[in-house]
Order: structure tokens, then sequence, then C-alpha cells
């Protein structure tokens, strides 16, 4: 549970596997899988701004190939998918990244009684829109959220992930499996309209109920004189990179109950903002490439070091129904101590407990509880999860969420499904001031039709909401979702398929 939950969140990586996952393939010829999609999106609060909303209808086109090839002894799946944006209708915003990609490969030999393989992940986006968070697959949940106190950082992310992996059946019921994951992403800077923008929301007066004193001008009619000529933002995304090792033990008790136990480490580094209470030199902020009036703070190092033991349990209750639970510990050292140096007060001493809080031991409780039941043409599915992930905030977080699904085939072309989540991301150590805490849900409900061998069309309608710690009011949003793909013929994929 816990490495495949941290790779998801890590590096979506578990987005390329089912994406490129075209079934139990038995022949050992290439198959390709082209397609084309057109999609369209109609959403009243699309940033999930607390302030004035920004109502957002765009369509894009999605050219996508699936690439894979299966033996009794090796297999590969590849995914190439490129996201442009054709029309944009946005009120309050620039439109951000024009081109979305993904791409992903995994390759994998099998022998008797081992297992192994390298995968690859790159995935090219903007946090304000995942990749994910349009018109997916079925089984994917929208992951637009846990990385920015609004959904309003319109920048370029990029983000690689390369995973090698080993499985060894030690005996008949007894299974080892080990995977070692590197995660980096990077972020480009914001537009500069998009920085003043966000300073400008930042700086406003507020009432007793955290309602803004005075006019709240639109995204474009803001200027550098509305935020006082020259400023320096905070609060931006953070680069980081991730080594992580899971290492896990599996022992099948009987035909319908496995056990487990693992271990996992990780070591996180993030470039992040001085402390505030840090004194910068003017001379040493660097100036932003595209306005000089927009000067940032330089960057500084945060390391975290996390490690983590888990107990797994796995049980038939039915031959329908599925139980999964799992219980565990972690010990996080977080250190900031980069953040605050002793010439950053010139001519003061830095209290030794401002510096003492910079270095952090955090212990807590990791678990899931999952069930699933089959029913052939129902499917229900539910997890609740407490885990440590990577984020963009410049430490790992603490987080808990809760998914839910239900799939329904009604005829072999008709498919309808409905999606929930609600995730609550939270700084291991945070304190009560901490605004990139908050709560995150999304209901969605949805339609897939296979009108004909080649083209199929989907249809959801999708509510999200998300309130910061620090915020009195929330944010809502919804959305009308379209696709219509086309998939061209291929015998050969058709046999594969069929076997």
């Amino acid at each position: 549970m816990h490495a495949k939950h941290a790779m998801t969140r890590a590096a979506g990586a578990a987005l390329l596997v089912s994406a490129i996952n075209v079934g139990s393939l038995q022949a050992d010829v290439w198959v390709f899988e082209p397609s084309v999609t057109l999609g369209q999106r109609f959403d009243d609060n699309f940033f999930l701004d607390t302030i004035g909303g920004s109502s957002l209808s765009a369509t894009r086109g999605i050219g996508q190939l699936i690439l894979s090839r299966e033996s009794a002894a090796a297999s590969f799946r590849g995914l190439a998918r490129v996201d442009g944006l054709l029309i944009a209708g946005d009120e309050n915003r620039n439109d951000g990244l024009d081109s979305n990609q993904l791409l992903g490969f995994d390759a994998r030999l099998v022998s008797a009684r081992s297992r192994y393989g390298f995968s690859f992940g790159f995935k090219q986006d903007t946090p304000s829109r995942d990749i994910v968070s349009d018109l997916t697959d079925e089984t994917a949940f929208p992951l637009d959220t846990a990385l920015t106190v609004s959904q309003s950082n319109n920048v370029n992310r990029r983000e690689f992930t390369l995973q090698p992996y080993f499985e060894y059946d030690i005996s008949r019921r007894l299974r080892f499996n080990s995977r070692l994951t590197a995660t980096n992403v990077e972020h480009d800077l914001p537009d500069p309209q998009d920085a003043i923008f966000r300073q400008f929301i930042d700086s406003l007066p507020r009432d007793e109920n955290g309602d803004p004193i005075g006019p709240v001008l639109s995204f474009d009619e803001v200027t550098l004189a509305d935020v006082g000529d020259r400023f320096t933002p905070s609060g931006e995304l953070d680069d980081f990179i991730e080594a992580r090792a899971d290492f896990e033990l599996k022992y099948k008790l009987s035909r319908i109950t496995t056990v487990s136990a693992s271990v996992a480490f990780s070591r996180f580094e993030a470039d992040v903002e001085p402390d505030p209470f840090a004194i910068i030199p003017f001379e040493d902020l660097i100036e932003d490439p595209n306005e000089r009036e927009i000067r940032r703070r330089p960057r500084r190092d945060s390391i975290s070091e996390t490690q983590s033991f888990t107990i797994g349990y796995e049980r038939f209750l039915t031959p329908l129904l599925q139980l999964t639970a799992a219980a565990g510990i972690f010990n996080n050292s977080s250190d900031l101590s980069d953040t605050l140096r002793p010439e950053d007060r010139p001519g003061e001493e830095i209290p030794q407990e401002m510096l003492d809080d910079l270095v952090t031991d955090t212990t807590g409780f990791l678990g899931s509880l999952g069930v699933r039941y089959d029913a052939g043409r129902t499917r229900y599915e539910s997890v609740l999860r407490f885990d440590v992930e990577p984020s963009s905030s410049g430490t790992q977080v603490e987080t808990l969420e809760l998914t839910g699904q239900v799939n329904r085939v009604i005829n072999p072309r008709l498919n309808v499904s409905l999606r929930g989540r609600a995730f609550e991301p939270d700084r291991l150590g945070a304190i009560e001031t901490d605004q990139f805490s908050r709560r995150f849900i999304s209901f969605e409900p949805r339609v897939d039709w296979q009108y004909s061998r080649n083209w199929a069309v989907a249809a959801s309608y999708r509510y999200r909401r998300q309130k910061s710690r620090l915020d009195v009011e929330s944010a809502d949003s919804n959305a009308i979702l379209f696709s219509i793909t086309y998939t061209p013929p291929s015998e050969v994929r058709d046999l594969a398929n069929s076997k």
C-alpha cells in the first residue's frame, strides 16, 4: 500500500501504468494503439478562487499513442500523449501552458521465480490543471490539488520519475518485492501578471469575516502600482528531488488470505525561500527576467528524511468481496536550518528557540483500509489512507485521503460511474498559521459510450470544493466535461486483445 501510494503522488506513475495497460496480451507482437480526442470543459471557478471566481471554457485536442508487446518472458508498454489547448475563454487568467505532455514506458522481464524491470515517466503540465484533472480514464481520480492554497499557479511544471524494481518468489507462498524511485520536480517562474495579481489578492485588507475591504480588481486590471510598484513574491512553488526505497515481504497464509510487512526509506531535498525572519540585502535579491520590479529572495535548502514500517493484511471475505488493511509507523526528520543563517540578522542574535524550531523530528501513524466488491457488471471500491508524501510546498507532507467509486456496465458499449475524493494535506509539524493545510473534496458522475468500434464519447459533471486553514470562505467549482475519441482500426490489436 505505502509504496504504491507514494509512487502515485510523487510522479503520477500509477497514471502511466493504468493508461498504457491494454489488457492481458498473449501474442508476442508489437501492438500500436493511437487515438485522437477532442475535449471540452466548462468550469465556473476553475482556479478555485475564494474571491470573484474564475470561469473558464476550453477546447483541447489530445493525441495519444500506446505501444505494447508481451510474451511469456518479457513485456514492454509505452505511452506518449500530447494535450494541446485549441480554444480558451478565461475571465481572469492567461491561458498558461498551451500544451501538456505525458511520456512513460515500462520494460519487464519474467522468469520462473523472478520479475524485474524498469519504468520511466515524464509529465509536463501546470499545477492549476494537472493532466488528469480533465476527462480521463474512468479509474483515474482528479489530482488537481495538494500543491498550493489555490489552484492559481499557472506555471510550467515538469516531473521526471525513474524506477527500477525487482520481485522474487522465495517459495510458493513467500514473495519479496523491492522498488527504488527517484523523482525530480521543477517549476518555471509564473508570468509577471500572475505574480502581481496574487500579490494584490494577498495584500487586500479583510474584515472579521475574511471578506475583502474595498474594490477587488479583475486579473487584467491589476497593475504594479496596486501592489506598491516593487515587491518580493512569497509562497511560490518549490523544486524538489526525492529518492525512495521500498522493500516488502508478502506471505500467502491461505488461498484467500495474504499478510505482508514492508519498510521504506526516503530523502527529500527542496529549494525553498529563506525564513520570513531573515533580512536579505537588496543587492542579493534576484530580478524577475520579465519584470525588474519583481525581485525574489535567493533559494535555500530544505531536507527531509522519512523511515516507515507497515504491516498489511488482505482477505477475500466472499468470492466477490475483498478487504485490504495496513497499519504502520513513520519517523520524519526535517531540517530547515539553512533558511535562517546568523548573517541574516546583522547586529542581532537570533533566539536559539527560533533556530531549534527549524529542525524537527516527527513520529506518526500510517495506514489504509480498502474494500472492493466486484460483481461483474457492477464494481464498488473505497480506500482510506494515511500517508507521507512529497510536495512542492518545500517539505514532505502528511496526508489523509478517502476515495470511492462505483462502476456499472449497462451493456458492452455503455458504462456509468460515480467517483468521489476527499483529501487533506498538512505539513509535518504544521502550525496554526500554516496556510498550506486545507481540505479538498471532489465528486463526479460520468457516462462512457463506445458507440462504434472506433468511436467513443464520455461526459461528466465534476464538483470541487476547497478550504484553506486560514481562509474563512471555501471555494467551489462546478464543471461539465465532454470528450469524443477516435481510435483507428487495427486487426493486430483486436487479435491481441481477444486472446
